[in-house]
């Protein structure tokens, strides 16, 4: 895990196409990620439309986020990556709220998997610049969880390196000048392991580039790193734009020595072409 004291990862998890390991993508300004080998089922269940903004299959639910989902996708990151703090147990639930409200903060839309009887199977927030946010508060909530984190020692420390890892990002992609040219970003992707066999995680991606899609982007980018297996995003034809190899930076260490990356994607159009 990250830091000294083995804090919960820092990730969002992006499960790969059907019979593919899971993958994993980091968050904008300070998500990370970690790894999963999570298998897909081969076939993909056929999607019908239930309503304008929600789609069904046979097992699966898919819809807009509301406010009250944050709970259930806080307690999922939390038994994803969650590592209790010595001697503060309550830390890894504070820090998994810390960065579910982060990467919620920024982004524009919520895609929520849901079983029939409501159950949590899988979650991406993306971010489209120019569009408004998701709510209107969850900055506010964020203050109070960090404020929370402060008020100990240990959870000091755990918010001092994660605030180390954030701001190593917000250079990585100030100096490549990312948000220049991609007006969409991948905040998070967790996928519960209820929704194994489903295709919920290939869907969840198609339908995040469909949305990108339909909202004009042309490019967008996401973060990983050497924990993951970045050769999923060269499969889905990402171009890497962006690298920071441990071994060049021992003087100022991240997490637990890995290299980071920038994947950048485009968006196909009509025809076959990406943009």
């Amino acid at each position: 895990m990250r830091g000294g004291q083995r804090v919960p990862r820092l990730e969002r998890a992006v499960n790969a196409a059907p019979g593919e390991t899971a993958t994993l993508v980091r968050a904008r300004v300070g998500g990370r990620t970690c790894r999963t080998t999570n298998q897909r089922s081969a076939r993909h269940m056929a999607a019908t439309s239930a309503t304008a903004n929600t789609t069904a299959t046979a097992t699966v639910i898919y819809r807009p986020i509301r406010r009250s989902d944050i709970d259930a996708i806080v307690e999922q990151f939390y038994r994803t990556w969650g590592v209790d703090e010595p001697g503060d147990p309550a830390i890894a639930r504070m820090t998994s709220r810390h960065f579910t409200l982060h990467y919620l903060e920024p982004a524009t839309r919520g895609d929520i998997a849901e079983g029939p009887d409501g159950t949590f199977m899988g979650v991406t927030l993306t971010r489209v610049a120019g569009r408004p946010t998701l709510f209107d508060d969850t900055a506010d909530e964020l203050k109070r969880i960090d404020a929370e984190l402060d008020a100990t020692p240990e959870g000091a420390a755990a918010l001092a390196r994660t605030n180390a890892w954030h701001a190593l990002e917000t250079r990585m992609e100030d100096d490549i000048a990312v948000n220049s040219r991609c007006q969409g970003e991948l905040e998070l992707f967790l996928v519960a392991p209820a929704a194994r066999g489903h295709g919920v995680g290939g869907t969840l991606w198609r339908r995040m580039l469909d949305h990108f899609a339909a909202e004009g982007v042309e490019r967008y980018y996401l973060h990983t790193d050497s924990t993951c297996d970045v050769g999923f995003y060269d499969h889905k034809g990402l171009r890497r734009v962006a690298e920071r190899y441990a071994k060049d930076h021992a003087d100022e260490p991240a997490g637990n020595g890995e290299d980071v990356f920038i994947y950048e994607g485009g968006i196909e159009r009509e025809g076959g072409a990406e943009a």
